[in-house]
């Protein structure tokens, strides 16, 4: 099962990742956001999105190939990480199409907050 994750930055900005039951992280949100509820509307946005594959857009530079979820506006949602082989990609693509609906959302945001608030304590002594 496919699981989405929020996770809080060191700069306080939440994004999400969403995690194939493999381990893979195949998508990372477009925008980190101030706000929790943000991220949670963006996920909310992603589930809805993902069912059309016609808004799956491909696309490779000099880092190699990846792709791209936008909403019904053109708007970029989340991004995937790089790949090798097309072959791949598109397979990830069909996994998100596939199991996006029903992922589960764990929430890391207090935990990494609380990690890195400890990290950068130490850091100053």
């Amino acid at each position: 099962m496919a699981k989405f994750q929020i996770i809080r930055d060191l700069d306080n900005k939440f994004h999400f990742n969403l995690k194939l039951k493999s381990g893979d992280i195949v998508l990372h949100s477009a925008d980190k956001t101030a706000a929790k509820i943000s991220c949670e509307k963006q996920i909310e946005l992603v589930r809805a999105n993902s069912k059309f594959a016609q808004r799956f857009s491909r696309q490779t530079d000099e880092q190699g190939s990846f792709f791209i979820l936008k909403d019904a506006d053109n708007q970029v949602l989340a991004r995937s990480g790089y790949y090798e082989y097309w072959l791949d990609m598109e397979r990830s693509i069909a996994a998100v199409r596939s199991h996006t609906h029903d992922a589960e959302v764990d929430d890391f945001s207090s935990t990494a907050q609380a990690t890195s608030k400890s990290a950068a304590l130490e850091m100053a002594e």
